[in-house]
């Protein structure tokens, strides 16, 4: 098992192709396709076949469309809020076999150019054996933001790109939700020049990828919020994302797994779960995804921790019970939950604080998405 230090999202929008300066008879409609291909955004062109999920279209340079791939996507979407689908509607999904200028944003999980989500390769294997269907959906909800970003770029942001002053579009210079973030949590900008900010944070960002600036945080702000980890960021960010959603963090983390704030997501290419108590409890799941995290150290007693955590996800709408089983090993408690769609968790705690010597020095908290 190694720890998971940092989960890397997406990088900003790509750069764009200039119009020369000119009398621009076009709308700053950003729906027009004219107007986005000379933002740099133009329809991906290079399509090999072309596929329907939920909905949105996904079109693809692969060989072939993977159905496997398809169907984990439909079901990320799945757990994105209408809230957000509502703020951002990405033109479409394209999925590619990686990022140009693989030195940098080759590294990201996923990036969006102008209206559009792209998938690479390690959106789907990000660490060597698959991904999840919680974190690609927060990968999702991290390049909505973008794209609705890109969506509130500015007319006169817009503007001097068409006129040639600026060569590169960039939402955390020309979008004015992002400026309404960054007001609200502790951004500020140094820059006198409207189109270049000098951002700064005074406080905490709400990840340490968010650090890299407003664009950034706002969109981790919101995948944090919307998967269920609010408690996990800096209280105005989760404010400002409520507004924007026009919903409170609890309606928006409904049916979300919960885990303690100062936790560490894990990643293990073994099983760290009871497998045989879970094909009891959960017969028929032909789908098994699972996500683990180390608690804090300091967390409460597993005697308190073990009823909170099924506290917390009754309160998110899941029923179920967390029951105490009694092993040699560690204080070990285990349950299956289930929400309104019929997606079931099964739940795991380990508190190896009480094992004894040798053991870790953290509860280890496993979340099982069956469907």
């Amino acid at each position: 098992m190694r720890r998971l230090l940092t989960l890397t999202l997406a990088l900003a929008l790509a750069s764009c192709v200039a119009a020369p300066p000119a009398q621009h008879n076009i709308s700053l409609n950003l729906e027009n396709t004219k107007l986005l291909a000379q933002l740099g955004a133009a329809p991906f062109d290079d399509v090999v076949w072309q596929r329907t999920v939920d909905g949105l279209t996904v079109v693809g340079s692969t060989a072939h469309a993977d159905p496997t791939q398809l169907d984990l996507l439909g079901v990320a979407l799945d757990e994105i809020p209408p809230q957000l689908m509502d703020r951002a509607t990405p033109r479409e999904f394209v999925r590619v076999t990686s990022a140009p200028e693989a030195e940098t944003v080759g590294k990201a999980m996923s990036f969006t150019i102008g209206p559009d989500i792209y998938l690479v390769d390690r959106t789907f294997d990000p660490f060597g054996h698959g991904t999840s269907r919680f974190d690609l959906a927060r990968v999702v909800a991290h390049e909505l933001v973008h794209v609705a970003q890109f969506m509130t770029l500015e007319p006169d942001y817009i503007g001097a790109v068409l006129d040639g002053r600026l060569d590169q579009v960039d939402p955390a210079n020309g979008s004015q939700l992002v400026r309404d973030f960054a007001e609200a949590t502790g951004w500020s900008d140094a820059s006198s020049d409207p189109f270049h900010a000098a951002w700064h944070l005074d406080g905490p960002a709400a990840t340490d990828y968010g650090a890299l600036g407003p664009a950034e945080d706002m969109a981790e702000s919101v995948a944090m919020v919307v998967m269920g980890m609010a408690n996990w960021i800096p209280d105005n960010h989760t404010h400002w994302v409520e507004q924007w959603l026009d919903a409170s963090a609890q309606n928006l983390a409904a049916g979300k797994p919960w885990i303690p704030a100062g936790s560490t997501e894990v990643v293990s290419s073994q099983i760290l779960y009871d497998e045989a108590a879970l094909v009891t409890a959960a017969p028929g799941a032909t789908h098994r995804d699972a996500i683990y995290f180390e608690l804090p150290a300091t967390i409460e007693d597993h005697l308190s921790l073990g009823p909170d955590i099924e506290d917390q996800l009754t309160s998110r709408g899941l029923s179920g019970t967390f029951t105490r089983v009694d092993v040699d090993q560690a204080p070990h408690y285990q349950g299956i939950f289930t929400r309104d769609d019929g997606v079931r968790f099964w739940v795991e705690l380990w508190d190896y604080r009480d094992a004894g010597p040798g053991s870790p020095d953290v509860p280890l908290l496993a979340y099982v998405e069956l469907w």
